[in-house]
């Protein structure tokens, strides 16, 4: 595979973790993941999201500061590097969680902690439906859709639509995911990687339905 350095993205349940998964697995890739479990301040924003959104987002921006040099480190290495978040995604959710004030106070403090960090070779963005990203989280079974704050998945849905349809940091292949699963089917996970093998130019776009 030409690229060492892979992002897979996409809004809560559309698919980004499995399939990171598997591409680092089946490339030999370091496999980095954001790990929301472990941030201590999530599920009281879950449960109070006016005053816990602060602290939920500086977390994450701590851990993403600190993988800055792990990235550096593998890439100085000629390893491969597979990720199921972007660096820079905070410009997705800090709009919705925080008020004008704590987003000021964020980007302020981003701008001092955060390292000049690499740029991917390729981002991977699973477009879905929210709808579907719903559908997939109560899936799961696991009650984690009954958490989040109500019109929190829609906006954020929302931003990740915005995000993308303006992103050109790195070569994007922007995939309509609501009808795959490449964490358990072959012919899916293979057809994305003939994709990305292919690609040509800074945006490209799959859509199974027409293969």
């Amino acid at each position: 595979m030409n690229y060492r350095y892979i992002v897979i993205e996409g809004a809560i349940g559309s698919g980004k973790s499995e399939l990171s998964r598997r591409l680092a697995q089946h490339t030999g890739a370091l496999h980095l993941t954001e790990s929301t479990e472990h941030n201590p301040f999530l599920a009281q924003f879950y449960a109070n999201a006016s005053n816990y959104g602060l602290a939920t987002e500086l977390f994450f921006l701590m851990r993403r500061a600190e993988s800055v040099e792990t990235i550096n480190v593998e890439e100085e290495k000629g390893g491969l590097i597979v990720s199921d978040y972007l660096l820079e995604k905070d410009q997705i959710f800090v709009p919705v969680i925080l008020n004008d004030n704590e987003q000021t106070l964020f980007w302020e403090i981003k701008r001092k902690i955060m390292p000049e960090y690499p740029v991917p070779d390729l981002v991977v963005y699973l477009q879905t439906s929210a709808d579907t990203d719903r559908k997939r989280l109560q899936k799961r079974g696991d009650g984690t859709v009954n958490l989040f704050p109500a019109g929190y998945l829609g906006q954020i849905h929302e931003e990740y639509s915005r995000f993308f349809h303006l992103y050109q940091n790195a070569p994007l292949l922007i995939v309509n995911a609501d009808e795959v699963d490449f964490s358990g089917n072959e012919a899916h996970f293979e057809l994305l990687l003939r994709a990305i093998q292919d690609l040509q130019g800074s945006r490209n776009y799959l859509n199974l339905s027409e293969k």
